[in-house]
């Protein structure tokens, strides 16, 4: 079953904002005097997003991912999801302001990206549920780079499938999904829009809560 969404996330600015905070002088280098400027950044920033994601649940060797790997045997939902390419530019405009914008915008940016993982996980997880499944913890396939800005704990302590296996299996996801869809792209390696992730959700069977 695939499904392809355009979608809505929260921009969280309350909680962005206290994060950045407590990087210490990074605001002030940034420029910004108030809390509330940041948050009209932050919020700024949101402004930009056309999020999108395909998905689709598969079982046993239906795409055969890889013969040397676990990942074709089990069951799992394969996701791409993507935050569109304005994101980008408006982080490249932080870059020529100075190196503290380009921190705090790509912190931004990759925080707004967490949220989109979260909201395509916590989708999975009910469809997983209808079907009396678990969803488990995803396995990350694909990251934009993080460069200078700080990720969240949730991308940058996430379970990632070993590099070789992720560069081999991800043309492979994007083509099953038609990720094209939602523009997401792999080319020379690759993918457009930048804020995009590929990510795995394995599902296991429910376990059966024991009688009182």
């Amino acid at each position: 079953m695939r499904k392809i969404k355009r979608f809505k996330i929260s921009p969280r600015q309350k909680e962005i904002l206290r994060r950045l905070v407590r990087g210490g002088g990074l605001l002030r280098q940034a420029g910004f005097t108030t809390e509330l400027e940041v948050t009209k950044y932050i919020l700024e920033g949101f402004a930009t997003l056309n999020p999108g994601v395909v998905y689709e649940f598969n079982q046993d060797v239906h795409w055969e991912l890889d013969a040397q790997s676990t990942v074709h045997k089990e069951m799992f939902s394969a996701c791409a999801v993507t935050l569109g390419p304005a994101l980008e530019q408006w982080v490249v405009r932080a870059k020529e302001h100075s190196p503290a914008r380009e921190i705090t915008a790509g912190t931004v940016a990759l925080e707004f990206l967490k949220s989109a993982i979260s909201f395509v996980t916590d989708l999975v997880r009910e469809q997983a549920q209808k079907e009396e499944y678990e969803a488990l913890d995803p396995q990350l396939v694909y990251l934009p780079p993080f460069g200078v800005a700080a990720a969240p704990k949730f991308l940058r302590d996430g379970v990632r499938l070993e590099k070789t296996l992720a560069d081999k299996i991800l043309p492979v996801l994007l083509d099953k999904l038609n990720a094209s869809k939602v523009d997401i792209a792999l080319q020379d390696g690759n993918v457009t829009p930048f804020y995009t992730a590929v990510f795995l959700v394995p599902w296991q069977k429910a376990r059966k809560k024991g009688k009182k």
